[in-house]
C-alpha cells in the first residue's frame, strides 16, 4: 500500500506539474490576448486620430480654396478701382486744364491780333499734346481768337452825367 500511495502521490505530483504548465501555458496565452487587445486599442486610437486630422486637412483645404478666391475678387476689386482712380485722376487734370486754358483765352480776346495768333497755336498745341477735347464752344471761341477785331470806339461825352441820369433828359447849358 505504501507503494500505490507513492505512486499516487508521484501521479498528484505529475498532474500538479501539468496543471502548473498548463496554467503557465494559459496565463501566458492570456498575456499574449491582453497584449493584441492593447495593440487593437491603439490602432483604433490611431484609426480614429488620422480620421480626425483627414476631417481637419479637408476643412483647412475649403477655407484655403474660399480664402483664394476671396482674395482673386478682391485683387479683381482692387485692379478696377485703381483703373476708376486713373479715369477719375485723368479726367480732374483735364478738367482742371480745359478751365486754365479756356480762362487765359477768354482774357486774350483784348490783346493784339499777332498775339491772338501766337495764343490760338499754343492753346491748340496745348491741347494735342495733352490729348483734350476741346468742348465745342471753347473751340470756336479760339477759333475765331485771330480773326480781325474792330477796335472798340471810344466815345467821349461831353457834359454832365449826373444831370442824365437824374433828369431823365439832357439839359445843356
Amino acid at each position: 500500500m505504501k507503494g500505490k500511495i507513492i505512486d499516487y502521490m508521484e501521479m498528484a505530483q505529475g498532474a500538479r506539474y501539468g496543471i502548473e504548465k498548463e496554467s503557465d501555458r494559459l496565463t501566458e496565452r492570456l498575456t499574449q490576448m491582453e497584449d493584441y487587445r492593447k495593440l487593437l486599442d491603439g490602432i483604433d486610437e490611431v484609426i480614429a486620430d488620422n480620421k480626425r486630422q483627414q476631417e481637419e486637412i479637408e476643412s483647412l483645404q475649403q477655407q484655403l480654396t474660399e480664402e483664394k478666391r476671396q482674395r482673386a475678387e478682391l485683387e479683381m476689386k482692387l485692379t478696377e478701382l485703381n483703373k476708376l482712380t486713373a479715369g477719375v485722376a485723368k479726367k480732374a487734370e483735364e478738367e482742371t486744364l480745359l478751365k486754365v486754358l479756356r480762362t487765359y483765352v477768354n482774357r486774350s480776346k483784348k490783346k493784339t491780333s499777332d498775339k491772338r495768333a501766337y495764343i490760338k497755336s499754343v492753346v491748340l498745341e496745348i491741347a494735342m499734346q495733352n490729348g483734350l477735347t476741346l468742348p465745342d464752344d471753347m473751340a470756336d471761341t479760339i477759333d475765331n481768337l485771330d480773326d480781325e477785331q474792330t477796335e472798340p470806339k471810344v466815345v467821349n461825352v461831353a457834359g454832365n452825367y449826373n444831370d442824365i441820369h437824374d433828369n431823365k433828359n439832357v439839359n445843356l447849358k
